[in-house]
């Protein structure tokens, strides 16, 4: 593989632990103007959700191919561990795929077979974004391979799911895993009982030198994660974005004096 490669998925597998935490954001909707705005704001990646937003794998995948790489990578969580949804979407473009409930080894090789090409993997050569490189060792390079583990079956074959050649980490969903441990999905922040297992998630992906990701759900909660020893943090969905953005303008706009002089380049056009 490239060692030369500037791609988002290249740059995340070889951040070395303790670096700068990468902060991204979730779409939940069928937005190619959302995606662009969100992928070209300082934000480190936008996470497009195929399992609980209104996007299907193949809506992902049109609106990848329309809209070049911009500052941020555009990862999808698919609806499933199938080989046709992680196939289209990293065909189309994606740096990555996060992909839910693996519980095991074996499911976590079934995604290193769908995103891989040979020899790891057996994913089928068909690059349909034209900004995509042709080379198999370019694209096996620039794709993320995320397994989420939301079971406690996952967390007892972690480090199994780590030691799978061709995953670059593993991702987690708070609530879900809350929930499958018996604590309830209220875990912003997390409860005591809940943050003990996300340190060893942590802790495992990092021993691995593997990406730990996590979604906080809220900037207010960041740090928390941060400070469990993830590097990767989902901060909110395009949702919480727009209601934080409204909020400020408008905590700004009823402070205005009438004296105030509008900014020279202040037109919004």
């Amino acid at each position: 593989m490239p060692v030369n490669d500037d791609s988002f998925g290249h740059r995340t597998r070889t951040q070395k632990h303790g670096d700068t935490p990468i902060f991204g954001a979730w779409l939940t909707v069928n937005s190619p103007s959302l995606l662009e705005l969100l992928a070209t704001s300082e934000l480190g990646y936008v996470g497009i959700d195929c399992q609980h937003g209104m996007i299907s794998e193949r809506d992902a995948a049109a609106m990848l191919v329309r809209s070049a790489p911009a500052g941020a990578g555009r990862l999808v969580r698919v609806s499933r561990n199938d080989p046709a949804h992680i196939g289209v979407v990293l065909d189309a473009g994606a740096d990555g795929v996060i992909v839910p409930t693996v519980n095991s080894a074996a499911e976590a090789r079934a995604v290193v077979t769908a995103a891989r090409f040979p020899p790891l993997g057996q994913r089928s050569f068909g690059p349909t974004a034209s900004y995509l490189p042709h080379d198999p060792g370019q694209l096996d390079n620039r794709a993320l391979v995320l397994p989420m583990i939301e079971t406690a079956e996952g967390v007892g074959n972690l480090g199994e799911i780590l030691a799978v050649d061709g995953v670059d980490g593993v991702y987690v969903g708070p609530a879900d895993l809350g929930l499958a441990l018996g604590h309830g999905s209220a875990q912003f922040p997390p409860t005591a009982e809940l943050r003990q297992v996300m340190v060893d998630i942590a802790a495992a992906a990092a021993a691995a030198g593997k990406v730990a990701g996590a979604h906080a759900g809220s900037e207010h909660f960041a740090q928390i994660y941060r400070q469990l020893g993830f590097g990767m943090i989902t901060l909110g969905t395009q949702s919480a974005f727009l209601t934080a953005g409204i909020a400020d303008v408008w905590a700004r706009v009823t402070t205005f004096s009438v004296s105030v002089t509008p900014a020279a380049n202040g037109s919004p056009y």
